[in-house]
């Protein structure tokens, strides 16, 4: 059922959501498993810092050649070399790798009916197919897929042209358990029915140009962020790379919807400074109270919804 509009709600319930909104955040209380990333953040701050509980060093070397041969041998599929463990987990592929090995499906942030009613409206108000099609026959790229489930929930609601990567092959595998043979896009099947599952990295996507109408990715920015470590240029670099990988992906008109906790500042920063730079960009969505046509209010997601539009 839709959601009162927040002018609607009593103004002390309203304060009472928002101190206990804050104490859950900030204390930490998240589920025994372990989300993929700690949430430290849930709105946009009006300071350039980034809540990312990021403590090691990590340096991304100029020789790709050697990088791959490490990455290689330590049975993982990125160049870049990775955080110490005893410093990092979150940036670090072996722990996701283990992570997914424990066969546990979780929903990161938020599930697909939290999410259904904004993504929906965004991808009608936005035009983000011709006005001859319909938002399901969209080409939808979604980075990190690891165990999130939710992204099954959405194939099932209609979104059935479906391209999901992971950077640990584990995580890919998994997905494959979660989506199904039904719902896999077979190489003989013709077509772009069916979710495409890839082992791939944000940083240096496999993709063509002007490939996708939308991308909807949840932590996985934040992941490539922490993936920096405490070096905090490197970790912006690395994130810029993968949002200029995004801007080459995503066809002129689709959007990137970013759900984010972590990095919420990192993120902005890095498309702002996209758009500085390139100017393809413009802002839909900024973090603030969004209210859609149907009542459904913004402050019902634990985290910070981010849309862009490619000019």
């Amino acid at each position: 059922m839709p959601v009162l509009p927040k002018h609607l709600m009593p103004n002390i319930m309203i304060i009472h959501m928002m101190f206990l909104h804050v104490a859950v955040v900030n204390s930490f209380l998240v589920p025994s498993i372990s989300p993929k990333l700690p949430l430290l953040s849930t709105t946009p701050s009006s300071q350039s810092i980034y809540n990312c509980n990021a403590v090691s060093k990590n340096y991304m070397t100029t020789d790709k050649s050697s990088n791959e041969e490490e990455a290689a041998a330590a049975g993982t599929t990125t160049s870049f070399v990775e955080p110490e463990e005893s410093k990092s987990n979150f940036g670090r592929m072996e722990y996701w790798n283990d992570k997914y090995k424990e066969n546990t499906d979780f929903t990161w942030y938020s599930g697909w009916s939290d999410l259904q009613p904004f993504f929906d409206e965004i991808m009608e108000e936005e035009k983000v197919c011709s006005p001859s099609k319909s938002k399901y026959n969209a080409k939808i790229l979604i980075p990190g897929i690891g165990n999130d489930s939710a992204m099954v929930d959405m194939y099932d609601a209609g979104y059935k042209y479906m391209t999901a990567f992971d950077y640990a092959p584990d995580g890919v595998e998994f997905a494959k358990t979660l989506f199904g043979e039904n719902r896999i896009r077979g190489d003989d099947d013709g077509g772009d029915v069916g979710v495409n599952l890839d082992v791939a990295d944000a940083r240096n996507l496999p993709y063509d140009d002007d490939s996708f109408d939308a991308v909807l990715e949840k932590g996985t920015l934040d992941a490539v962020y922490l993936s920096g470590g405490s070096d905090k240029e490197l970790a912006f670099q690395h994130l810029s790379m993968a949002v200029s990988e995004l801007s080459r992906v995503v066809k002129k008109g689709g959007i990137v919807f970013s759900v984010t906790a972590a990095c919420v500042d990192a993120i902005q920063d890095a498309f702002d400074v996209e758009i500085e730079k390139n100017g393809v960009w413009t802002q839909v969505k900024d973090g603030s109270l969004y209210i859609t046509e149907d009542g459904y209010t913004s402050n019902n997601v634990d985290a910070t919804m981010l849309v862009w539009k490619r000019l």
